[in-house]
């Protein structure tokens, strides 16, 4: 990014704004408090924020396009709108009140309050009540001429039929009835309900047509507080003459930029942005990595002045999620769905995709290696065509001896996970290095040496290697030069006794730290096992239990539990082949790599109509 300086005559301050806006490559500063302060600008955003708490509604309806058109725009329509849901929530809050009170009606079973009042009318009084089933008391009938309704749940519901004057009653509860009757209730129930299928019905018809007609709205609204926050960080400058601006864009258009502002009565400077300022950011990567984005975007951007992460994780991610998943059938579902729906999606969905894409050909890769497909443990199955293929899939069984009885594919993830954390500590030097210079961070390029050299010269050994004894001197003698730089050059430019304190500190933190974060891996294996074990599950139940059924209902059944079966398997394992790779990304990586993030997105300031409606 190049920082843009800008200093305007008050009179051409409005045209200059709008060619700058037809431009669309500047980001213009924004002043936050300022803008906190401006109401009108706040009003406008708060607008925003109900026009997409609409769109969000309308498109969660999930409406097919009918064409129908609507007779409101703008304002009027998202008024319009928030009105019907309003109206469907008063209606769905008076339902629940009413079917409560219907409910209180149902122990009592069909009676006329007509009735009861033609027996007032004649000097007898009906009363209501009930009462636990042991506290209920036989001479109650003679006494108060007294009858069961019903009984439920251990209450009795009785009547008691008593001459208007007699105050005695039951030492029961009596029972209230709600003020209208069951028929009115029922009638209202009806009718509300009448009226709520009106209006869903009315919202589906108008959904496709609304959401254009908002989305419109919501950018006519976006170019009015484009232009507030361009003024929040504006400054009055010669006696409110000269109006000054700043802002930052990409490097490859400053000379594109720099003719047009030769063309205009501004004067304008180019600058290198400082360490202390808040540059945005815009991402640029390769056309696989870019499908990344969107992850790195979930946890935060980058700030100005550290790497990308984005390039850097994407090929863990991806092989983490197909060792999550672990099954090569569902990786050919993954990929299949996404390949078929990538060509009639909107450019919007289509890197979403694309990246459903590589994801189902990785997990397609780890299932063809570990011999999983759709729950099948391949190497227990005899078809022909698997004789001499069985022997390689990376099994406990194949390969297990080979490491003392281990699962290949733990250790697969042990190693992935150091793999993985080295790496960030190198990119951690790497940030060190560009920021504040090369000897900050020789203590982290120590730890990495050390880490790598001793994991040789010690486990090499385990695995039934042996290093020539020169070449494990010269080992011990690079470590020796490497503690030393951890020792003494983790807090350069301090004394002796802080850096070595400091290093006697960050030797526990990466003892401890260090193999808490390589245990997380184990998790990429466990996943991927119990997928695979579950889908079997599944195909046993669906075989075994069905043996005695007729051969065409037998067909039917195994359809269905296997259907159902790898549904839930598929959903359990698309959950945890999300979640956790992005856990052992945004955690383990980004910490061993020194990820600050917050930064901001660039968001330049440009037109967001471009043609009228």
């Amino acid at each position: 990014m190049r920082k843009l300086s800008l200093l305007v005559f008050y009179k051409d301050y409005q045209n200059f704004l709008d060619e700058l806006r037809e431009r669309g490559v500047v980001h213009i500063y924004e002043n936050k408090q300022r803008a906190a302060e401006n109401e009108t600008l706040q009003a406008k955003l708060y607008q925003i924020r109900r026009v997409n708490e609409m769109i969000r509604l309308l498109e969660n309806r999930s409406v097919e396009e009918n064409g129908v058109k609507v007779d409101r725009v703008g304002e009027d329509l998202l008024v319009y709108l928030e009105e019907q849901y309003h109206r469907q929530e008063q209606i769905i809050s008076q339902l629940e009140i009413l079917e409560k009170d219907l409910v209180l009606y149902e122990p009592w079973g069909n009676f006329s309050r007509e009735r009861i009042a033609e027996l007032v009318k004649v000097g007898w009084e009906l009363r209501f009540f009930t009462v636990s089933d042991r506290k209920y008391l036989l001479e109650w009938e003679e006494q108060f001429n007294s009858m069961v309704i019903n009984e439920q749940q251990g209450q009795k519901y009785f009547v008691t039929v008593t001459p208007q004057d007699q105050r005695e009653k039951p030492d029961a509860d009596t029972f209230v009835f709600p003020q209208e009757s069951e028929e009115c209730i029922r009638g209202t129930i009806e009718q509300l309900k009448n009226e709520l299928s009106q209006i869903s019905v009315h919202l589906d018809e108008i959904t496709g047509e609304a959401i254009r007609n908002l989305k419109y709205y919501r950018e006519t609204i976006g170019e009015v507080t484009d232009f507030l926050k361009v003024d929040t960080g504006s400054q009055m400058l010669i006696e409110d003459k000269v109006i000054a601006l700043e802002g930052w864009i990409p490097v490859d258009c400053e000379v594109e930029m720099k003719k047009f502002l030769q063309g205009c009565e501004v004067y304008y400077e180019f600058s290198t942005p400082t360490p202390d300022e808040d540059v945005p950011v815009l991402l640029k990567n390769n056309r696989f990595t870019k499908l990344f984005e969107p992850i790195t975007e979930m946890f935060a951007l980058p700030n100005y002045h550290e790497l990308d992460p984005t390039p850097f994780f994407a090929p863990f991610f991806m092989l983490f999620f197909g060792l999550c998943m672990g099954d090569g059938g569902y990786g050919l579902l993954i990929w299949a769905v996404c390949f078929g729906l990538l060509k009639k999606a909107s450019p919007a969905m289509k890197g979403y995709l694309k990246l459903g894409e590589y994801l189902g050909i990785a997990t397609i890769i780890v299932g063809i290696l570990t011999g999983s497909f759709f729950g099948i443990a391949l190497e227990s199955v005899e078809w022909t065509w698997l004789k001499g293929i069985k022997e390689y899939f990376v099994t406990e069984a194949n390969y297990g001896k080979y490491l003392n009885g281990y699962n290949p594919m733990m250790v697969v993830a042990i190693i992935i996970g150091i793999i993985q954390i080295l790496f960030g500590m190198c990119l951690s030097a790497v940030k060190m290095a560009k920021q504040f210079g090369f000897r900050y961070a020789m203590s982290t390029i120590g730890w990495v040496v050390v880490l790598i050299m001793a994991g040789i010269t010690w486990g090499l050994p385990l695995c039934g290697g042996i290093l020539p004894r020169f070449l494990l001197y010269i080992f011990y003698g690079i470590m020796a030069v490497c503690v030393f730089a951890i020792v003494f050059m983790n807090s350069p430019g301090k004394g002796v006794l802080t850096n070595f304190g400091s290093a006697l500190w960050g030797t526990y933190n990466m003892a401890t730290g260090l193999l808490g974060d390589t245990l997380s891996y184990i998790r990429l294996f466990a996943l991927g096992l119990t997928g695979s074990i579950l889908g079997g599950v599944f195909n046993t139940l669906a075989f075994d239990l069905t043996v005695s059924l007729p051969v065409v209902l037998r067909f039917i059944a195994i359809l269905l539990i296997l259907l159902a079966g790898h549904t839930i398997n598929f959903g359990l394992c698309m959950i945890g082949a999300f979640v956790h790779p992005m856990r052992l990304t945004f955690v383990e990586f980004y910490k061993n790599a020194s990820f600050e993030g917050g930064g901001k997105k660039y968001s330049p300031f440009c037109r967001r109509v471009v043609t009228e409606k």
